[in-house]
């Protein structure tokens, strides 16, 4: 049993960590990062073992891809992270609640359910403040999406991946920053998910056909642009927060842009089929993002210094 467990562990410090990391780093840090590694995994099992050096091989790879927290990048995305994971919850609730109570049950909603749930677990993760139980989840549904038959689409794995490989040491935890994730995903999926009850007596073959009135067509016409101007709305105001980071506040701008490329309920996925419809999205998205960020870098100007107040990044 104890060559069971020492093996692993040993097998780990052998192997050339330090040759992953970018040169002029190596040979300033190599005996560090060797001695780090051999004190983290000399009395570990082989799980915590593995865990150890997995976290300094991305850690590595991080600042080999200058994504790693000091780099603009790696600050970039660890502004857009928990935000990404909101939007992405927010979009696979409401591919819960209409799979659930609208179209019918079969084995495509299955699939879709195991794809989906991940996401709002992992936001249920993010609230109450476990970074790593959270990408884990998103890890899997990656790998649900990637090898089930009927996967989502592309664009909810590729958002994923970016939560994934944004620096977890500079992602903002803090209740503040978590409340503004959790709140803007319930600000994206309430509404959206009300206009359900339109479809509620309508079988899926027949939604090509339906003719709403003029102020529900407006309505549904413009619900892919709402979670936009409701994370838009919050990259303003997060930038003109007390001791923000300007790159990682201006980062909640990334999470924006997906929203961009959904379509109208009720499937709420996949991109517009219309290149009017898609223009039409595109330019409402950039025009919001154009006018929040000027309008948060005048109040960003105007706004005296306070103490204390300085545009580190979060570690």
């Amino acid at each position: 049993m104890t060559d069971r467990h020492t093996s692993l562990p040993a097998l780990l410090r052998r192997l050339p960590l330090d040759g992953l990391y970018p040169a002029e780093y190596r040979a300033a840090h190599g005996e560090e990062i060797n001695a780090v590694l051999a004190d983290a995994v000399q009395h570990a099992g082989p799980r915590t073992a593995l865990r150890e050096w997995a976290a300094l091989a991305a850690h590595a790879v991080r600042l080999r891809t200058r994504l790693s927290s000091s780099d603009p990048a790696g600050r970039i995305l660890a502004g857009a992270a928990p935000f990404l994971l909101a939007g992405g919850a927010a979009l696979s609730l409401l591919h819960l609640l209409f799979g659930a109570l609208v179209a019918d049950p079969d084995a495509h909603w299955a699939v879709g359910a195991v794809q989906n749930a991940p996401w709002v677990l992992a936001l249920l993760c993010l609230a109450l403040g476990r970074w790593a139980p959270a990408r884990a989840l998103l890890l899997a549904a990656v790998a649900v999406a990637v090898f089930t038959p009927h996967p989502e689409p592309g664009l909810w794995a590729v958002t994923a991946v970016l939560v994934l490989i944004a620096p977890p040491d500079a992602v903002d935890l803090s209740r503040r920053s978590r409340s503004w994730a959790v709140g803007s995903a319930a600000a994206v999926a309430l509404p959206l998910s009300g206009l359900t009850v339109l479809w509620l007596d309508t079988r899926p073959e027949d939604y090509p056909h339906l003719v709403f009135p003029p102020l529900q067509q407006a309505l549904l016409d413009f619900s892919p642009v709402w979670p936009a101007l409701v994370l838009g709305l919050i990259h303003l105001l997060r930038r003109t927060g007390p001791d923000t980071d300007p790159l990682q506040a201006g980062g909640i701008a990334l999470a924006v842009l997906p929203w961009a490329l959904t379509i109208a309920p009720p499937l709420h996925r996949g991109a517009p089929t219309e290149a009017l419809g898609l223009l039409r999205n595109v330019g409402l998205v950039l025009a919001l993002l154009a006018a929040t960020t000027a309008v948060g870098l005048a109040r960003r100007r105007t706004r005296p210094d306070r103490p204390g107040e300085s545009g580190r990044p979060v570690a």
